[in-house]
C-alpha cells in the first residue's frame, strides 16, 4: 500500500475498537473532505452493515467512489479494507454478547439492504 500523511492520524497505527474509531474521525473531522467526510458519515451511522458490506457497497450508500472508501480505510492506518471491517465484526460480536435474550440488538432500518 502507498504510504502517504494520514488525514486522520498523527501515527500510522490504526483505532482497535469502534469507540477509538469513532473518537478518532471526531477529533479528525475538521480535516475531512469531501468524500472521505460522507464515508465516516456512514461508517459510523451503520457499523453493523460496514460488518458485512464489501467497499463497494460501502461507496455506494456514502455516495462515492470506491476508491475513496479504500483511501478514508488508508487514512485511518488500515493495511485492507478487510482489517478495516474486522474492527466491526468485533462491535458486532461485542454487541450481540450484550444483547438481552430475545431481544433484537441491532436496529432493523441499519440495514444495506438486499443484494440483487
Amino acid at each position: 500500500m502507498e504510504q502517504h500523511a494520514s488525514v486522520l492520524l498523527p501515527s500510522d497505527a490504526p483505532p482497535q475498537t469502534f469507540v477509538a474509531l469513532r473518537e478518532t474521525c471526531r477529533i479528525g473531522a475538521s480535516r475531512l473532505k469531501g468524500g472521505r467526510l460522507e464515508v465516516a458519515k456512514f461508517v459510523l451511522s451503520h457499523p453493523y452493515d460496514v460488518a458485512f458490506a464489501s467497499a463497494r457497497e460501502v461507496a455506494s450508500c456514502s455516495g462515492v467512489s470506491t476508491t475513496t472508501v479504500m483511501r478514508f480505510v488508508g487514512d485511518l492506518g488500515f493495511e485492507s479494507y478487510a482489517s478495516f471491517q474486522q474492527l466491526f465484526r468485533t462491535e458486532l460480536l461485542r454487541g450481540r454478547n450484550k444483547a438481552a435474550p430475545g431481544r433484537e440488538p441491532y436496529p432493523a432500518d441499519q440495514t444495506l439492504g438486499h443484494r440483487t
